[in-house]
């Protein structure tokens, strides 16, 4: 016959099993949304919407750019670079009476040897690459430009042209994008994303609940992060921004805006030589695009 004692014992090891039990199978009927947090996202057990706003605007370029490059050729080298050096000097001091500050001028210098040549048994002529063959040298100054008044571009290049390069690049007009364009396009595309989750909930029936995630990029909130806001990549096309105004009237063509003595030659650079070679041009409107992705509760 058992103890008193040793029934007790049981039977606290009976219970003790029983509550063991059933936490066992209470943590396999409830899910653990702590541990699910990442591959059940809590805005997936309640009624949600998913939109993706989307903003795309059209603004005038706000940076121009061009190179010329003057070439200057001389038995001496020192010569040479001497003036191929002045008439880029010239044209830097042009462009920058001409645009003002708004200009960024890179410059570069380059000398190449030119040297005398032969024919080969098939005719072709090679150079002679020795050093007691050297001809001539041919001095090479670049100029780089860009103008952040676009409205000055034109002026700018005619001032560059004015001195005659014998290389020239077309003007190019393009958009660096700023902090406020951005976060312009950015809040166009939260304001269009609410619209597109009031029209949606409308048109289910249900009640618009308060906003739960704000995702900036281009897919949906559940898929890859980035970040888009800024691209010029067209979703739609909003109204064209308003042409700038015309630029002010030249002053009048007398005045000279620069002049310097090359190779013994007065080089000297109108307003009229600039306004002669200053051909007209249009600016293409460029696009700033940014979309958002937005999760709302609903409420039935």
């Amino acid at each position: 016959m058992k103890r008193p004692s040793t029934m007790r014992a049981l039977a606290c090891l009976f219970l003790a099993m029983s509550t063991a039990a059933t936490s066992v199978a209470s943590a396999q009927t409830m899910p653990d949304f702590q541990n699910e947090a990442f591959t059940t996202p809590y805005w997936t057990r309640n009624p949600v919407i998913e939109v993706l706003g989307r903003a795309n605007m059209e603004v005038a370029p706000n940076r121009a750019s061009f190179s010329v490059t003057y070439l200057e050729t001389d038995k001496d080298s020192k010569k040479a670079m001497q003036l191929a050096v002045e008439r880029g000097r010239l044209a830097y001091d042009t462009i920058k009476k001409t645009a003002g500050k708004s200009t960024v001028i890179q410059s570069s210098v380059n000398v190449t040897a030119l040297y005398e040549q032969y024919k080969d048994k098939d005719g072709n002529r090679i150079d002679n690459e020795r050093s007691d063959k050297i001809r001539a040298y041919e001095a090479r100054v670049s100029l780089s430009v860009i103008v952040d008044d676009v409205s000055k571009a034109g002026a700018a290049r005619a001032g560059a042209l004015a001195l005659a390069p014998e290389n020239s690049s077309g003007l190019s007009t393009y958009l660096e994008r700023t902090t406020e364009m951005n976060l312009a396009a950015y809040e166009a595309a939260v304001k269009d994303g609410s619209a597109r989750a009031r029209a949606t909930a409308a048109a289910s029936g249900a009640t618009l609940g308060k906003l739960m995630v704000v995702q900036e990029g281009g897919g949906p909130c559940l898929g890859q992060w980035s970040s888009m806001a800024g691209s010029d990549y067209d979703y739609y096309r909003s109204a064209p921004a308003a042409m700038a105004p015309p630029p002010p009237p030249p002053p009048p063509s007398s005045v000279t805006v620069t002049a310097a003595r090359i190779g013994g030659r007065q080089i000297t650079i109108t307003q009229a030589d600039i306004d002669t070679l200053n051909l007209p041009s249009d600016d293409k409107p460029q696009q700033i695009s940014s979309s958002v992705c937005m999760i709302y509760a609903l409420h039935k």
